[in-house]
């Protein structure tokens, strides 16, 4: 309540020529960033098809969690940069093995008004595939599992 008598208070010190321009300014700022704007933005969903767990991942620093979907990110520009931590279990600790974090950067994949998921598939040999859809399931997660390398997250 505080806020709006304050912002009519002032709004009536502006000239009307003033209020009109702003208005305009506005009305155009908003123009332009619905029709140009580059950046991305949707849901992680991450599968891991290695022998190991993950226990956590990023994009463009967006975290992905350590399986299940994660919401509400923006992504920009052409490329994007994947992190991730292959987590250990009781029986690869006994074999000597640590976390290993990874890293890679990679070209953001087609991207169409539509699409609301970026799957995030972990492959074996530390590589990812990355795809846009505009549904939760992965169209190649069937391809992956065929393969006989999947292990869902």
């Amino acid at each position: 309540m505080l806020v709006r008598w304050a912002i009519s208070r002032y709004m009536r010190l502006l000239p009307n020529w003033l209020k009109i321009t702003l208005a305009g300014l506005g009305v155009i700022w908003v123009a332009w960033s619905m029709l140009f704007n580059s950046s991305k933005s949707g849901s992680l969903a991450g599968y891991n098809h290695t022998d190991r767990p993950i226990f956590s991942y990023w994009v463009d620093g967006n975290w992905g969690g350590n399986g299940g979907t994660t919401c509400c990110w923006s992504f920009k520009g052409d490329t994007v940069e994947v992190v991730w931590i292959l987590d250990v279990t009781p029986d690869d600790i006994e074999a000597g093995l640590e976390e290993e974090r990874h890293s890679i950067t990679l070209p953001m994949p087609e991207y169409n008004r539509d699409d609301q998921y970026l799957h995030v598939h972990f492959l074996p040999n530390n590589k990812v595939d990355l795809l846009w859809s505009n549904n939760i399931r992965s169209p190649k997660l069937e391809h992956y599992r065929n393969k006989g390398e999947s292990r869902s997250e």
